[in-house]
């Protein structure tokens, strides 16, 4: 695992007491430090090409937004708004989620759900291709209960390990072969262990205030995949069945499939107030689902797998 082979950026081995996965309380010597990790997948340095559309963004906006990027810092401007939408993921996913001992976070980012399963003691396999991102999550995950491991990889070269859950949340909209991906996530879920997914749906997208303009054609048409200015190939949509079918195909039983409005960042973030409780969230997440014209409009479909 790689954690063990982190080093600063001087080349002196960060050498974290024990073995991987490392107790998170011992990542003291992490916390607020850069370091380096070896590439587990070659995918990671590239740059430039279409495949590599989503991470060249990512990169842009840690260098001209970390403060949005950095959402788990209490000063960032983000910080109520997405940890409103992660509280979000986890009241349809809680129900299933269980006393997972060891989780596999796909796209972990800066760590929002890693951060969490770590205060629940679990073991966590944080999985990202963004350097920074996993630099990011071992500074929030430091001095938590929990062991944690990272890998700067992407999700067809995971870590070899078998767990009860496996998270890939806003990540797998942006894989291009989507059905290795998922193949691969699979394999590392034991028989009747959890998969949880979200993924970019079809319409809600485009009334969205970070919807890219020039995209008209997209959205009066059933498109596939979203275009920005620039050409290169961004979000792929999916509806209903894409979800459950993709789930089904890969020896998933589906559990839990419903569609996500974001109000706090979808087609109806431009009338929600700017306060706004986890509550209010939530109910309103509720009402727009049965709404006779917002209901097809949802931005995000939620989804739990069970694996046979």
């Amino acid at each position: 695992m790689t954690l063990a082979r982190a080093t600063f950026l001087d080349g002196t081995p960060v050498d974290l007491p024990g073995t991987a996965p490392f107790a998170a309380e011992d990542l003291e010597p992490l916390f607020r430090r850069r370091f380096l990790l070896p590439a587990q997948d070659r995918f990671v340095l590239g740059d430039g090409d279409d495949a590599h559309a989503y991470l060249d963004a990512a990169k842009g906006a840690w260098a001209s937004e970390a403060d949005w990027m950095d959402f788990l810092d209490l000063d960032s401007p983000a910080y109520d708004l997405k940890l409103a939408e992660r509280d979000l993921y986890l009241s349809h996913w809680d129900a299933f989620t269980g006393e997972a001992e060891r989780v596999l976070d796909v796209g972990c980012g800066i760590g929002r759900f890693t951060a969490e399963f770590l205060d629940r003691g679990a073991t966590v396999y944080g999985v990202d291709a963004d350097l920074e991102s996993l630099v990011r999550c071992a500074w929030h995950s430091a001095r938590r209960p929990g062991h944690i491991d990272l890998s700067w990889s992407s999700v067809h070269k995971l870590p070899d390990v078998q767990v009860d859950l496996a998270i890939a949340c806003e990540v797998l909209c942006y894989v291009p072969d989507l059905d290795g991906a998922v193949a691969h996530l699979a394999s590392r879920v034991r028989s009747g262990g959890v998969l949880l997914i979200s993924m970019e749906a079809r319409y809600g997208w485009a009334t969205a205030e970070d919807a890219a303009p020039g995209q008209l054609a997209a959205a009066l048409a059933d498109e596939d995949i979203l275009l920005p200015q620039d050409g290169r190939p961004w979000v792929r949509l999916h509806g209903y069945d894409d979800v459950a079918n993709l789930l089904k195909r890969h020896g998933f039983d589906v559990e839990h499939l419903i569609a996500t409005h974001y109000v706090t960042d979808g087609p109806l973030e431009r009338v929600a107030p700017e306060e706004m409780s986890f509550e209010t969230l939530r109910d309103a997440d509720a009402a727009a689902r049965k709404h006779p014209v917002w209901a097809p409009l949802n931005r995000i479909w939620t989804a739990v797998g069970r694996k046979r």
